[in-house]
């Protein structure tokens, strides 16, 4: 696992999504109601309200997907259990580094690019293992809640010698830029 250091990358913040909102990414369930609470209105979002892609997505990370690999999954559930997040158990990480992903036995579709549950059981290392557990750290302030940043959902753009080499906008909360497609974009180029 390789750890960010902060001094080789420059981290932006943007408190009130200003710059998704430039880029057009889409501002969920009802971004400018302000008498719904936020936190009602993700919870529409998680039902497919103003982001039509979520629950296919979030279904998807329990039912898997025999066509599509997508191996950073695996390398971030070993970050995960080696920062000692739970579940901690997908996996087998030897002394040696190797790793055996207890996902491949399941019967019959153990052999798929992304098994299931797999992707399912990262979303839960990291929404307990990150987002709870730092709940405090990481929850929007009123600023943030006020500009709609909970229900705003992102997008991903790769710039190099100023043309835009990949762009993705969420259609869904879960519904993410797939990251091998992002490398396969750049590697052509």
């Amino acid at each position: 696992a390789v750890e960010l250091d902060s001094d080789e990358v420059d981290i932006f913040v943007d408190n009130t999504g200003q710059a998704g909102k430039k880029f057009g990414v889409q501002r969920g369930w009802l971004p400018d109601n302000g008498d719904v609470n936020p936190f009602l209105k993700l919870f529409g979002m998680l039902w497919g309200l103003g982001a039509w892609a979520t629950l296919p997505a979030v279904i998807g990370g329990y039912i898997g997907n025999p066509l599509v690999p997508q191996p950073w999954i695996q390398d971030a559930l070993a970050v995960g259990q080696e920062k000692g997040r739970w579940p901690d158990n997908a996996l087998e990480i030897a002394d040696d580094g190797t790793v055996t992903n207890k996902f491949d036995d399941l019967p019959l579709v153990g052999s798929w690019p992304r098994r299931p549950l797999e992707l399912a059981t990262l979303r839960l290392q990291s929404m307990i293992g990150i987002s709870l557990k730092n709940w405090k750290d990481l929850a929007p302030d009123d600023e943030a809640l006020d500009s709609g940043v909970l229900t705003q959902l992102g997008g991903c753009i790769v710039v190099e010698n100023g043309n835009t080499v990949f762009e993705w906008k969420d259609p869904g909360i879960c519904a993410v830029a797939n990251f091998e497609s992002i490398v396969k974009k750049l590697k052509k180029e």
